[in-house]
C-alpha cells in the first residue's frame, strides 16, 4: 500500500499476536539480541538525523564561493542551487536528506517490530521480562559495536 511504512504488516501483525515461528527442537530466544537491536536502532536512527541535520546546514549555507554572488558568472548560482537540492530538496527523494528519511524509516520499522517481538515474550515469559528490563536499565546507550 503506497505509503504505509516499511514493516507495517509485520508489526501490525506482532501486535496482533500473528507472528509464529515453527522449529522442530525448542527455540532459544536471546534477550541480549533484543536489548541489543533496539539500542542499535536507536543509535543508527539519532546518527541519521544527525545526518540530515548536516545535509539541511550545507542547504542552507548562505555563500559557496562558487560564483554564486556573482553578476557575470551565471552557472555560480545555478551549480549552487542543484547542490542546494541535492543537500535538501522538495522532498521528492532524490535528495540526501530524503533519502536518509527513507533508511531511518526502516530502521525505526525494525526497531518496531523487535519491540512488539519482545512485548509478546514479556507477556508470556517472566524470566525474559526481568532480564529484559534489566539489561534495557543497565546497558550502554548508543552503537557500541560486539565483539
Amino acid at each position: 500500500m503506497a505509503g504505509e511504512r516499511p514493516m507495517q504488516g509485520l508489526i501490525d501483525a506482532a501486535k496482533e499476536g500473528q507472528l509464529s515461528v515453527s522449529f522442530s527442537d525448542d527455540l532459544y530466544v536471546n534477550v541480549e539480541e533484543f536489548v541489543y537491536i533496539e539500542r542499535d536502532c536507536q543509535a543508527m536512527k539519532d546518527q541519521i538525523q544527525e545526518y540530515q541535520g548536516i545535509a539541511e546546514s550545507i542547504a542552507n549555507r548562505e555563500v559557496w564561493g562558487l560564483g554564486d554572488l556573482s553578476d557575470w558568472l551565471k552557472s555560480g548560482p545555478i551549480l549552487v542551487g542543484r547542490f542546494r537540492a541535492k543537500a535538501k530538496g522538495d522532498g521528492g527523494g532524490n535528495d540526501v536528506h530524503s533519502t536518509l528519511q527513507k533508511h531511518w524509516d526502516i530502521i525505526d520499522g525494525i526497531q518496531q517490530l523487535h519491540r512488539e517481538i519482545a512485548s509478546r515474550y514479556q507477556q508470556s515469559d517472566s524470566e525474559f521480562a526481568a532480564k529484559y528490563t534489566e539489561l534495557m536499565n543497565t546497558v550502554p546507550h548508543g552503537f557500541q559495536g560486539r565483539k
